[in-house]
């Protein structure tokens, strides 16, 4: 239809090029057509949630968060669900899904579901897309409201699969529209999303903080996006009103916390969960500053959104608002509410259209005052609006009387005109509404298939060629219409492959032109996207009850072919698959795309497992297609226990009775086989134990595991020590003692008992503070109880009045010397001092009599008069002085005597063993001699001595014996004694002094590195051509150009051209190899340059190639010349380049080697072999399908124009086909017997063709009836049934394509041959349909008869 209309063209140009850009037009309301997936289950609904909000959409009621699963697929494009919210409640969705999916047949397609939020008057509140998951919050809404309806619409853009959708609701204003004034709040905080500084920064301390006193306060795409990052907002607070915060963030990329503080930093709120949300409710007591802060829980980063509001009507700080509800296209009311009675308010409103090419048309400003006369008013107002797809705003400005804005508000309107949508894979929908009642319109729909739409266009880049390629079907029409809403169902060729199609219509003004690459003149548009699905079966139903003899399953078809054959069979199938039962292979034509089967019914299994029902389709020659199965538990309990019979080793329980897991009661099993059942047995799993007559748990058999020692009692059951008193403390007469038998009473609770025979008896029976008196000194040995005895194991003593451990009774053992004093007890030594050194008046000396204190602590005593007495009793560093020069022995104390046994000498300062007095004995005479040099028999060091009197000390000389009078350098040595350089040549005769340490030299005390004997300023040791012509320039070795081959390519450096030629290469004369040339200049090195002699000035590839010396896919053919530059191999190309496998010369989408008539005109639809019905003839009658109208000849008959055989033919309709009627054309008669043009009823002769009149007289009638005769005859035969060609039409729009068929059609198709004429000018023969035909001279047909082998004439 697009072949020759340029209008056409441009159309789906432009339409597919919008389709390339954008997924989807607008969201609006979907047709009613909904597709339900097998054993959908969409958010536990039984079944798929709507498509459409013009059915009932499902309300789910939660509290907090609700989570859940659906599908979507293809023909299931939306799942649309509602929540109602409180009017301070807001709601937060998240949607995820796979990033594909993949079909049983291999076809993976890539999901991408989007998630929209709608208000109550369906007006879009916010949407998320080109996100996974998809994350929306009220929060972010631009239609203002938070609480009542909110309708969520999960939509397909593209792809097939399953999705999880997770719903939380939080607390947020009451308020439903802006709102606010006073004070200012940022006034950009859309961020971008990412872990960058956000647009707010910096705002990380409450002095940076970002302004929120203006609210509500909704900002987007903010982050933390470092680890130390926090972000404040600054709240102005107004008393008694509420105030909301809520963060919305994915906590899977990092927790985010937040915080709400006053300007002093008292805590008001803060909210910590580990959610997607955080929320946080204040009311404020007083006017006050406060500050939110956000920030990431250990040191998380996470981008997020927030948004802060109040109770007041609005959500701000002033309630004074407007609100914008749009009635229809020609009306809208503005709402004023929180107004103060008696006060003067002005507004204005202006409305305007936003069209599908994106001009914007808006009205004149109107304004308008009032003055209030209670706390709301409303104004009604008229708009206009024209009938095209595009989004109608209307928008109103609150003012107070100076003029300042108090409040905004904008309604938005979609105005619809086109929707589509996909049923199946050869039908959708077409949905027309708002249209003007007797406009022109032009109406057109397109299905192409997007993969092959997209192939060709990224190839030819021509849209319109890319459609004539892609397209699988299409159609227009013209409407004049007579009601505002009209739709359609549209059918159309089924696809043949599974590749993504598309379905597109739009709608625009008969006579416009229409441009669709920017949309103009487009009066509406809509497409849908689909995957054609194959033929296929689904269980519809299916029963599995386990108590009727019989259970049935029934499947129905999905995406079939109405016309063809198919067959079907049903099985039924254990655990193991085993088939249980079967259907017969039953034949079926489709009647209907998707169509039930008849139900099958099969005999209820006798055992309990799991069994699946299955549908399998095949198609006419047994091709299996796709089925469909579904599994089942089956549980056969005869006696209704719940136990399967084959795990029930009960089977006969009383209807009622619990049972255990193998569905016996208690009354029908014994389980430890005592031969007491378990409903009378105490101890059912003990078969030791069955009765327990006190009921205390304890078995009565006392020969039984845990028999009861007390059966009659049922307080005590144990008598551990056999004492006959029972254990339980709790019980009848226990035992105290339940593991002693002597013990078993304990009145005074001490824990010892009164039987004095018994073990542990208790000493004082009455006194619980004394049970024991182990050393019996009448003295309880518990020192804390009555009379105590301090020790208990020491009969002797029993007192310690100080406490210090040691007995008061100077009689008894160990006596305390000091018993009024808790420090001291002992003195060893009888000194009247105490041994113990921490006690008061410590003898230093507990075993010296003569010495007791120690002032200096230094261990010699202080009395003069008494052992070792310290000779300085002051000083702790020094006690003995053996010379008696006041100097302490001691080393390592103060003032100590260097010389402790010589009362002369007492200091060496120097330390040289030599003292300083120098009137004492051996006296120093080198004062201050450095530490660490030996001295002589007079304390001197060689630092100190200068022997060879040169002015360096001996300790600093190295040449300690210089001849008199020789100048020294510093370390004392002359020249005739140095050679600084150790070349074994004295500095006074080295001609080189600085020769390197270890290197050979001449005589003269040179080395080779101090030389340069050719002058090239290298010296020898590094010179590798020691014998360079004097001035030639060297590198770094000291060779010329003339001497070095840097690269070693045989080429001396001075000739070389190419430096660095790789070793593997092979140089020519000018040191260059064929990776460092290029001979043809084209870029490309000779190394790598498969094309070495390319023509200056053409482009090459990266091997050197121009496209006219290149052959891509080696066809012979240079690229530059290749049509086709990717031709298979072994394939024969055209001058072109191109292979039967790579043409579509017909341009029917079937490429030439597969294309059995490659001449097929564009306008006709051809099947898998390339042919249309204009070129196929399929009886192979010589009459093409198109204009057959006996399809279906047999061979070898003869046939007329239009392809129909004389027994496929009544020409006269009276009931006998041509081929037996003699008369064809005349519905009286029928029958000739003897073939003479007479009928047998006027043949007075039926069986002689020689006469067929009665004889009668002669009269002037038989030249009458002769020329009767004649007249009949010459009709007859003049007017008979010729088999020649219907003659073609002369004009025809088919008549070019007709007349163009090549020789290869005409081969494919079998030649065409003519019928015999009647007339000729001689004798002929022929064979045609496989029948020998003759005609003699006369005209005469004969044709030969194989039953009989002879020539039979024929009778037309």
């Amino acid at each position: 239809m697009f072949a020759n209309g340029d209008s056409s063209s441009k159309k789906t140009s432009a339409l597919l090029s919008l389709m390339l850009l954008f997924s989807i037009l607008l969201v609006g309301a979907s047709p009613t057509v909904q597709a339900v997936g097998p054993n959908q289950n969409d958010l536990n609904s039984g079944g798929d949630l709507p498509d459409n909000t013009s059915v009932n959409i499902t309300n789910y009621i939660f509290t907090n968060s609700y989570t859940g699963s659906g599908e979507l697929d293809y023909g299931d494009d939306h799942d649309i669900l509602k929540v109602a919210l409180n009017t301070n409640q807001g709601l937060y969705a998240s949607l995820s899904f796979p990033s594909s999916t993949t079909y049983a047949n291999g076809t993976t397609v890539y999901n991408d579901f989007d998630l929209i939020f709608y208000n109550s008057q369906l007006s879009m509140m916010g949407s998320s897309i080109l996100s996974n998951p998809e994350t929306l919050s009220t929060n972010s809404s631009f239609s203002g409201a938070h609480g009542g309806m909110v309708y969520i619409d999960i939509e397909r853009y593209s792809g097939a699969g399953t999705w999880n959708l997770s719903l939380t609701k939080f607390t947020v204003s009451n308020g439903t529209g802006g709102g606010g004034s006073g004070g200012s709040s940022v006034t950009n905080c859309t961020g971008a999303g990412t872990l960058t500084a956000d647009i707010l920064e910096p705002n990380d301390s409450t002095s940076t903080a970002s302004s929120a006193t203006l609210l509500p306060l909704a900002c987007t795409g903010l982050s933390i996006h470092s680890t130390t990052d926090v972000d404040y907002f600054e709240v102005q607070m107004t008393t008694g009103v509420t105030y909301y915060a809520n963060i919305t963030f994915i906590d899977a990329n990092g927790d985010i916390d937040t915080s709400w503080d006053s300007a002093t930093g008292s805590y008001l709120t803060s909210s910590g969960g580990t959610s997607n949300l955080e929320s946080m409710q204040v009311t404020a007591l007083t006017n006050q500053t406060t500050y939110i802060e956000v920030y990431g829980f250990s040191s998380a980063t996470n981008t997020y959104d927030i948004e802060i509001t109040t109770d007041n009507p609005g959500g701000g700080q002033s309630s004074e608002i407007v609100d914008v509800s749009i009635i229809n296209t020609t009306h809208a009311t503005l709402s004023f509410s929180g107004l103060t009675n008696g006060t003067t308010y002005n507004y204005n409103h202006s409305y305007g259209q936003i069209h599908l090419d994106g001009d914007q048309h808006w009205g004149t400003s109107t304004n308008g005052t009032f003055n209030a006369t209670n706390s709301t008013h409303s104004v009604n107002i008229s708009i206009a609006a024209t009938n095209n797809e595009s989004s109608l705003l209307v928008s109103s400005t609150l003012f107070d009387a100076s003029g300042a804005a108090l409040n905004t508000d904008v309604d938005l309107l979609y105005i619809e005109m086109m929707e589509i949508e996909v049923t199946s894979s050869t039908t959708g929908d077409v949905e027309m509404s708002n249209l003007t009642i007797g406009a022109d319109y032009v109406v057109e729909w397109i299905v192409l298939d997007y993969v092959e739409w997209t192939n060709n266009f990224t190839v030819s880049n021509d849209v319109n060629a890319a459609i004539n390629h892609s397209m699988i079907d299409s159609d227009m029409w013209y409407l004049m219409p007579t009601t505002n809403s009209m739709s359609y169902q549209i059918n159309w060729t089924g696809p043949t492959t599974m590749n993504e199609h598309l379905f597109l219509a739009y709608i625009s003004l008969n006579g416009t032109n229409v441009n669709l690459s920017d949309n103009d003149n487009l009066t509406g548009l809509h497409f849908d996207d689909f995957v054609p699905q194959l033929p296929s079966l689904v269980i519809a139903s299916y029963s599995a009850s386990s108590t009727a003899s019989s259970n049935n399953v029934q499947a129905e078809g999905l995406d079939l072919v109405v016309g063809d054959s198919y067959q079907y069979q049903y099985r039924v199938t254990d655990a193991s698959s085993a088939n249980l039962a079967t259907s017969s292979l039953t034949s079926f034509t489709a009647t209907a795309q998707n169509m039930s089967l008849p139900a099958f019914s099969y005999a209820t299994p006798n055992a309990s497992g799991t069994y699946c029902v299955h549908i399998d389709l095949y198609s006419n020659v047994s091709v299996q297609l796709i089925g469909d199965s579904n599994c089942f538990n089956l549980v056969q309990d005869d006696d209704g226990d719940g136990v399967p019979n084959e795990s029930d080793l009960c089977p006969n329980t009383s209807a009622g009775a619990v049972v255990d897991q193998y569905g016996c009661a208690l009354s029908q099993k014994d389980s430890d086989g005592d031969g007491y059942n378990d409903d009378v047995d105490a101890f059912p799993s003990d078969a030791t134990q069955w009765s327990d007559m006190d009921g205390d748990g304890y078995g009565d058999n006392a020969s039984g595991n845990m028999a009861d020692d007390f059966p009659n009692d049922g307080t005590q059951w144990s008598d551990a020590d056999g004492d006959g008193y029972g254990d339980n403390a709790n019980g009848t007469y226990p035992d105290a003692f339940p593991t002693d038998p002597t013990q078993w009473s304990d009145a005074d609770g001490d824990g010892y008992g009164d039987n004095a025979s018994g073990n542990n008896p208790d000493a004082w029976p009455s006194d619980s503070s004394q049970w024991a008196d182990s050393d019996g000194d009448g003295f309880g040995d518990n020192p804390s109880g009555t009379n105590g005895d301090a020790f208990p194991s020491d009969a002797s003593q029993w007192s310690d009045a100080d406490g210090d451990g040691y007995g008061d009774n100077p009689n008894g053992t160990t006596p305390d010397e000091f018993p009024s004093d808790g420090t001291q007890w002992e003195d060893s030594d009888g000194d009247g001092y105490g041994d113990n050194p921490q006690g008061n008046n410590a003898d230093k000396f507990p075993s010296d009599a003569s010495q007791w204190s120690d002032s200096d602590g230094d261990g010699y005593g202080d009395n003069q008069a008494g052992t070792t007495p310290d000779a300085f009793p002051n000083d702790s560093t020094q006690w003995a002085d053996s010379d008696g020069d006041g100097y302490g022995d001691n080393a390592a104390g103060l003032n100590a005597d260097a010389f402790p046994n010589d009362p002369t000498q007492w200091r060496d300062a120097d330390g040289d063993g030599y003292g300083d007095n120098a009137n004492g004995n051996s006296p120093d005479l080198c004062l201050d001699t450095p530490s660490g040099e030996d001295v002589d028999e007079n304390g001197c060091s060689t630092s100190q001595l200068d022997t060879d009197m040169d002015g360096v000390n001996d300790a600093n000389d190295a040449c300690p014996d210089t001849p008199a009078g020789e100048n020294v350098d510093n370390v004392g040595c002359s020249s005739s004694q140095e050679d600084a350089d150790n070349d074994e040549v004295m500095d006074a005769f080295d001609a080189c002094p600085n020769t390197p340490l270890g290197a050979v030299v001449d005589a003269a005390g040179c080395a080779a590195s101090q030389l340069d004997s050719d002058g090239d300023t290298i010296t020898d040791d590094r010179d590798q051509c020691p014998t360079t012509t004097l001035g030639e320039p060297v590198n770094g070795v000291g060779c010329a150009a003339t001497e070095r081959d840097t690269d070693d390519d045989g080429v001396m450096d001075a000739s070389d051209i190419c430096d660095s030629t790789p070793i593997s290469e092979n140089a020519d004369a000018q040191g260059c190899s064929p990776s460092q040339k290029d001979s043809d200049g084209d870029g490309v090195n000779d190394d790598v340059d498969n094309c070495p002699g390319t023509e200056n000035g053409l482009n090459v590839d990266m091997l050197g190639c121009a496209t006219n010396q290149r052959d891509a896919d080696s066809d012979g053919i240079s690229d530059a010349d290749d049509t086709c530059p990717v031709t298979p191999a072994d394939e024969q190309v055209d001058a072109n380049g191109c292979s039967d496998s790579q043409k579509d010369e017909d341009l029917d989408d079937i490429m030439n080697n597969k294309d059995l008539c490659p001449d097929t005109p564009v306008t006709q639809t051809v099947d898998l072999d390339g042919c249309s019905e204009q070129q196929k003839d399929d009886d192979e009658d010589g009459i093409k399908n198109h204009v057959d109208e006996c399809p279906n000849t047999p061979e070898d008959e003869l046939i007329n124009a239009v392809g129909c055989a004389l027994f496929q033919l009544d020409s006269d309709q009276d009931g006998v086909n041509d081929a037996e009627d003699a008369f064809k054309f005349d519905a009286n008669e029928s029958v000739d017997t003897d073939n003479d043009g007479v009928a047998d009823r006027w043949d007075a002769y039926p069986e002689d063709p020689t006469r067929s009149q009665a004889e009668v007289e002669e009269s002037g009638n038989g030249l009458l009836y002769g020329v009767i005769v004649l007249l009949i005859v010459g009709l007859l035969g003049g007017g008979g049934y010729f088999y020649t060609r219907k003659p073609e039409m002369t004009v025809g729009p088919f008549d070019e394509a007709m007349n163009s068929m090549d020789a290869a059609t005409e081969q494919n198709m079998g030649d065409e041959k003519n019928l015999p004429s009647l007339e000729g000018t001689g004798p002929q023969q022929w064979e045609e349909n496989g029948v020998h035909w003759s005609r003699d001279a006369n005209g005469q047909l004969s044709y030969y008869d194989a039953t009989s082998q002879q020539w039979v004439p024929f009778q037309g």
